[in-house]
């Protein structure tokens, strides 16, 4: 689901709980969010990094015993990384000799009927794992193409228990002991990985053609900028960065657990009776991939659908029952009303089982996919599952609330790897020390810092150029009117947040250029008579609430007789 459409629900479905310190003094039960380091294939030249970078995660955190395939898995790994250029590590795993991935494109000639194109109208490439129809450029197809193979191979050591390779390597390792060299293992035994078959995608030009291609699935296809067809088991494509490589990584994840896990379901989809949020909950988890040169993480307290998910829990006390969130099929969970707060639930409640430090729900989980997709290979059975079950049952939305919460030692032991374009700490427990430790961003659209004890300075540093805000919440923080210097260049900023700080007429003045407010929260500030015709002067203002400030009734009555249609302190404070 695309993020901004998400945040425009989530900002809109209800009020934040102006007591939000009630939260903050829960303790925390789990570990914030832990991100799962895997290692990518490396060209064969490539330079050999410490010993420290050559490992990827160990495999027994995830099930809480040894998997003795999953553990050779990554050992296999970690000995490409250790020399990515020993041709039977690479010859195993289907890396090609020199390069990370093969890419071969030719003039298109037989694409599906059902895409009704003209041979010689698109590209045909084809990689290790994938068949590609492309109406793209060249250089596109290549990024997706490339991007595409990485997740793949982050896939298979993530969810190494349900991979249908997952036997194959199981059994070509089986007699190697502990002390056995993986190169020298390798040249010894000569075993090889196969696949059964190239997973199959289509790749648009542009949206318009990707709306047209895909116009039969409804008219909210034209919000998303991916779709994985279960029927055509193919993935539907178009754009490369941003939203748009979070929803490939989103699509992929429904094509790789529904075709690679020997999966049989046959003709059903998964989770069509039940169980429909781990289907969306997982692949929603695997939005947070990010790649590197040599490393992929997925996971961590940043992960953007989470700051939606702290945004509900933390700030304003919501919860789904997992009853009632267990119990809906695909058809029930697409006909919600509230769609959008069903998708953050699943996806933080992945978030907290993949990531929460308990070994124990990890294993219930992949139990639970496997179940849910029928997987046909060998999975570690869960011993007393019924017991950690009802255990997880009966802490769900503790858990969830412990797990969203962050301090400030979460953020410094745990950084941010890049910059961010979302957001939201409310209800943590974190001060500008540990704002300290995020990194600079001119790509934040939402920021919502509420009640945290901050200034004007770590607000500012964080992101120095805010043109691209659209949310901004400050509400109970230590911000003053100096702030408006800054804020006067969000000039896209739709939604602002000041309640219960120290702003006042100066600050409003600063900002009047901001032309595109819709929503604007001064409840509790300084403000007086003085601002009303800039308040006035907000052309796109829709609500506005000002309750507690120094503005006469005389001041509200001039606000209603020139904007009659503007909702006016829609909170009611008692």
């Amino acid at each position: 689901m695309n993020n901004m459409i998400e945040l425009i629900r989530c900002v809109w479905s209800s009020r934040r709980v102006s007591m939000l310190i009630l939260f903050c003094v829960l303790a925390h039960g789990l570990q914030a969010a832990q991100r799962t380091v895997c290692l990518l294939p490396l060209p064969a030249d490539s330079t050999i990094a410490s010993s420290s970078q050559r490992r990827g995660f160990d495999p027994e955190v995830y099930l809480g015993r040894k998997h003795a395939g999953w553990s050779a898995y990554m050992r296999l790994w970690a000995a490409h990384h250790e020399d990515p250029s020993n041709l039977e590590v690479r010859r195993f795993l289907g890396i090609p000799t020199a390069e990370p991935f093969v890419f071969q494109a030719r003039r298109g000639r037989t694409s599906p009927r059902w895409l009704g194109w003209r041979p010689g109208s698109y590209a045909q490439v084809d990689t290790s794992h994938f068949s590609i129809f492309s109406s793209a450029d060249e250089m596109t197809t290549r990024q997706v193409a490339e991007d595409l193979e990485k997740c793949f191979w982050v896939w298979t050591q993530l969810f190494f228990p349900l991979w249908e390779g997952a036997a194959q390597v199981t059994s070509a390792f089986k007699e190697m002991k502990p002390e056995d060299s993986i190169a020298d293992y390798l040249a010894a035994t000569r075993p090889r990985l196969t696949t059964r078959r190239q997973f199959q995608v289509v790749l648009l030009k542009d949206a318009e053609q990707y709306q047209k291609t895909l116009q039969a699935e409804g008219p909210g296809i034209g919000l998303s900028t991916g779709f994985y067809s279960d029927p055509l088991r193919t993935i539907f494509l178009y754009g490369v960065d941003g939203e748009a490589a979070e929803t490939r990584r989103h699509e992929l994840t429904h094509q790789l657990f529904r075709e690679a896990t020997r999966s049989g379901l046959g003709q059903a989809s998964p989770g069509e009776q039940t169980d429909f949020w781990m289907v969306e909950g997982i692949a929603g988890y695997m939005e947070s991939l990010l790649l590197g040169d040599r490393h992929a993480t997925v996971g961590g307290w940043d992960a953007p659908r989470l700051q939606y998910a702290r945004y509900r829990v933390l700030a304003g006390g919501d919860q789904i029952r997992p009853a009632e969130l267990m119990s809906d099929g695909q058809k029930a969970a697409q006909n919600r009303s509230d769609l959008s707060r069903w998708y953050s639930h699943s996806i933080a409640h992945i978030h907290s089982l993949m990531d929460g430090d308990d070994a124990e729900a990890r294993h219930w989980l992949y139990d639970r996919l496997a179940r849910l997709y029928r997987s046909r290979v060998g999975m570690i059975p869960l011993s007393d599952s019924e017991e950690v079950e009802a255990r997880l049952l009966q802490s769900w939305g503790d858990g969830l609330r412990r797990y969203l919460q962050l301090d400030g030692q979460d953020l410094i032991s745990n950084p941010a790897p890049h910059p961010l374009r979302v957001l939201c700490l409310a209800g943590c427990e974190i001060d500008e020390t540990g704002l300290q430790s995020i990194p600079v961003s001119s790509q934040m659209t939402w920021l919502d810092l509420a009640s945290l004890p901050i200034r004007n300075a770590s607000i500012m540093r964080l992101v120095p150029r805010p043109e691209k805000l659209q949310q901004l919440t400050l509400e109970i923080t230590r911000a003053d009117d100096s702030l408006g210097e800054w804020l006067q260049h969000a000039t896209d900023l739709r939604e602002l947040d000041m309640s219960w700080t120290k702003v006042g007429d100066d600050f409003l003045r600063t900002i009047k250029d901001c032309n595109e407010l819709e929503v604007l929260w001064m409840t509790g500030t300084q403000l007086t008579d003085q601002s009303v015709e800039v308040l006035l002067g907000f052309p796109q203002l829709e609500s506005l609430d000002v309750q507690r400030t120094q503005i006469t009734e005389a001041g509200l009555a001039r606000i209603r007789q020139a904007r009659p249609n503007l909702q006016l302190n829609p909170l009611e404070l008692r």
